[in-house]
């Protein structure tokens, strides 16, 4: 179980009442406003797995936190001070979710050789190449992250199961051929896909079961690689209207995916927002 506290309260941004939860394992500060200082988060045991360091109205320093090795999931929020030691202290982390960061030059030297699950939410990433330092995801998540200009390096992560896109400036999806491991892909508001050939690349993924579509701009014909598809189970829609959603669903002829934490838990994922 997770403990979250965040709020205006001046008392709870001490950090004192943590001394109450000697074997708290989990935790989330997110909305905390008044909070200024990480340091006494050392009140908390050293077999801490989760942290969350979320919202705060100034940036944090992080190199506190540091003193827990043993990470296994960590969410961080703007914080940039002390990010690069706390990764380097944490080499088992498996999922990590970095929000409103321009990622590759906070953390420009970087390994993440057991990460599984990452997400990268607003800030930027200027050059792609920067993915393939967490080879082993099998996870994905990209939204809205600016500087972003293409995908041709999630086609090299040999191990990625599901891939999300959100709110990207993309105007076409790589050739996926490569990706023999890549099960299910969701492209959420990924309005620059205009052109019938923008998901073609898409469509060569030799193993995908489930796609999933929504605020798109994307033209029926779109969907014409994936009506063959040997391995495709579930496809979703929302195309902006329910003529053109229909049109899609006639196209494809199958039902939607089921819900992304029924396909993470069928298959060990671990998804991380």
């Amino acid at each position: 179980m997770t403990l979250r506290v965040y709020g205006s309260d001046g008392d709870l941004a001490t950090l004192r009442f943590l001394r109450w939860f000697p074997r708290l394992r989990r935790f989330s500060i997110a909305g905390l406003h008044h909070l200024t200082d990480l340091a006494p988060l050392q009140q908390l045991s050293a077999d801490v797995e989760f942290l969350d360091i979320g919202e705060t109205r100034t940036p944090l320093d992080l190199t506190p936190v540091a003193a827990f090795q043993g990470l296994r999931q960590l969410r961080i929020v703007a914080h940039r001070r002390g990010l690069p030691d706390l990764l380097h202290a944490n080499p088992a982390l498996r999922g990590l979710a970095l929000w409103r960061l321009p990622v590759d030059q906070v953390l420009p030297v970087i390994a993440l050789p057991d990460l599984r699950s990452l997400a990268l939410t607003l800030g930027s990433l200027t050059n792609a190449e920067w993915l393939t330092r967490a080879p082993g995801l099998r996870y994905l998540a990209l939204r809205a992250v600016r500087k972003l200009t293409n995908l041709d390096t999630v086609t090299r992560l040999p191990a990625l199961q599901w891939l999300w896109l959100d709110a990207l400036t993309l105007d076409h999806l790589p050739d996926f051929a490569a990706c023999t491991a890549l099960l299910r892909v969701d492209c959420t508001e990924m309005r620059h896909l205009r052109h019938p050939a923008s998901l073609q690349g898409l469509a060569a993924a030799p193993q995908l079961q489930q796609l999933l579509v929504t605020e798109s701009r994307l033209p029926i014909e779109a969907f014409n690689p994936f009506v063959d598809h040997p391995t495709l189970e579930h496809v979703g829609v929302g195309l902006g209207t329910e003529r053109r959603n229909h049109q899609a669903r006639r196209l494809l002829r199958r039902t939607p995916p089921p819900a992304d934490t029924d396909f993470a838990r069928t298959h060990g994922l671990l998804r991380v927002l």
